[in-house]
């Protein structure tokens, strides 16, 4: 009998380390990831790792076709929504601290913001995308809100708009929603957001060579290129506080996934809140990338492949902006973390990606 359990034993492990990937198969990643390129479904760069080894990293494509600068895996790169995780873990910290609370209406911390339902919606709901305040990129997009106005008149503006739904009863991506979050951080760390990021998150982390530009463009980024193949115009939209835009790279983005779920940022039950699914599908109103999973504090959980025909959640965000998108996922109990960018808009959760790593 004790045979036979040892024997199970021993399998579980192997199976279980057989499916991480490992240096050896760089070749084969190596293959899957220059076809990805050939095929125009990447533009930038991309780390794979099995916790704390890197397996592959590697760039793609140019970073400025004028001077024919090639994109590199010390490129500096616009991190767009991901950027939202460091908003959920800044706000955990507040309720850590007894600052706020989740079930808190965002009028108490926040009188400013004069929307007539500004004492129903709460801070879980900000945080959840549970609102149903309007999107202001989605507002600025349509033309109904101007590009060049400062966050508290955007939230000014958006404060009188009506809401999609009754706060709480449906699921609508709301970057208006992480602006009020980093307008929270703000006033209870009476500091700059980028300030806050940088000592309680970046600082901590390692993460040097990460940081906050009042344009797209900033030292060591990429040009960003449009469908039509013109560079991106800078416009001062990563000035907004809460909801993305900060630079990054692949490393230190790495140094930052690997410390999801540990006590360098925050405790134990503040990680089962974040990491708990509270927005689904079926209840969003309206066809949106972010809608197609579910979601939790910051972050989105993705039904991937992993291992030949098993599947397994990855926890993590993607980003999108003018001429850019990025992905950051760490697959739930596993060690590997996926990383990648593009200095052109494309899909940023290349299912060809999963599904050729899985055979691995």
């Amino acid at each position: 009998m004790m045979k036979i359990l040892q024997l199970l034993l021993f399998c579980i492990v192997f199976q279980s380390a057989s499916a991480q990937l490992n240096k050896s198969q760089f070749s084969e990643i190596d293959k899957i990831v220059k076809k990805l390129y050939s095929e125009g479904k990447l533009h930038g760069g991309i780390l794979i790792a099995e916790g704390e080894n890197i397996i592959y990293e590697n760039a793609f494509g140019m970073a400025d076709r004028n001077l024919e600068i090639p994109n590199s895996t010390k490129t500096r790169f616009i991190i767009n929504s991901m950027g939202k995780m460091f908003t959920a873990i800044l706000t955990l910290q507040l309720v850590e601290d007894d600052s706020i609370k989740l079930d808190d209406p965002i009028s108490k911390h926040l009188p400013w913001f004069k929307h007539p339902k500004a004492n129903e919606i709460t801070v879980h709901q900000l945080l959840s995308h549970r609102s149903g305040l309007k999107g202001y990129f989605d507002e600025q997009i349509e033309g109904r809100l101007p590009f060049f106005i400062s966050q508290r008149e955007v939230l000014d503006k958006m404060a009188q708009l009506d809401l999609n739904f009754e706060p709480g009863k449906g699921y609508d991506y709301s970057n208006t929603g992480y602006l009020l979050l980093g307008e929270i951080i703000m006033k209870y760390r009476n500091a700059d957001y980028y300030d806050v990021q940088r000592t309680r998150i970046f600082e901590p982390l390692g993460m040097t060579n990460t940081y906050n530009s009042t344009s797209i463009y900033g030292p060591g980024a990429p040009v960003y290129y449009l469908s039509d193949g013109n560079p991106a115009t800078p416009f001062p939209h990563s000035n907004y506080r809460g909801d993305g835009g900060s630079k990054s790279t692949l490393k230190d983005l790495h140094k930052f996934m690997l410390a999801i779920g540990s006590d360098k940022l925050l405790k134990t039950e503040s990680w089962d809140l974040m990491f708990t699914e509270y927005s689904f599908p079926d209840e969003a109103t309206r066809p949106f990338g972010a809608h197609f999973f579910p979601y939790g504090y910051g972050c989105g959980f993705f039904e991937l492949p992993y291992n030949n025909e098993e599947k397994a959640i990855a926890i993590g965000h993607a980003g999108a902006g003018y001429g850019s998108s990025d992905l950051m996922i760490k697959f739930k109990d596993k060690d590997r973390i996926i990383i990648l960018w593009n200095n052109e808009y494309l899909n940023p959760m290349p299912m060809e990606l999963f599904e050729e790593l899985s055979k691995l």
